[in-house]
């Protein structure tokens, strides 16, 4: 008889949990390497575009890494998005800004700095349209 924590699909799942958990921080990596190299090309803008990429990258993967180790939850939803109207007061407003401030970054650019704002615009959208979505799921599920 086997024994639920010696069952070859118990080891399968927590090996999956853990190469899950250290293939967040290879991706975040490369996408620092990522900025770097962006920032080396030498075309104008392209290097605050890359030092912001590398910079922000390398944050994230030190917050997620805290996390971890102070016993917080494992998902990206719980990371990334706010559960309360409260934080929806913050967290809109403070979004859109920010997708605005994309927008007018890329306006007036060409190049990997026109893209870099206008993946700032729908990366902003996507956290507030989230965000909204998230909260009022939560709210469902407590009537």
């Amino acid at each position: 008889m086997d024994l639920p924590e010696t069952s070859p699909q118990h080891w399968g799942r927590e090996y999956w949990r853990w190469v899950g958990f250290w293939v967040q921080f290879v991706l975040l990596g490369a996408l620092a390497l990522l900025g770097l190299v962006i920032a080396g090309d030498g075309v104008p803008g392209d290097d605050t575009a890359g030092l912001l990429l590398a910079g922000a990258t390398v944050a994230l993967a030190f917050m997620r890494l805290r996390l971890w180790f102070d016993g917080g939850p494992a998902g990206w939803m719980a990371f990334l998005f706010v559960e309360t109207p409260r934080g929806l007061l913050v967290v809109v407003p403070l979004f859109a800004v920010i997708a605005l401030a994309g927008l007018f970054m890329g306006a007036g650019a060409s190049g990997s700095l026109q893209t870099a704002g206008i993946g700032l615009f729908i990366a902003s959208g996507a956290v507030i349209f989230f965000s909204l979505k998230r909260v009022f799921d939560k709210l469902d599920t407590h009537d």
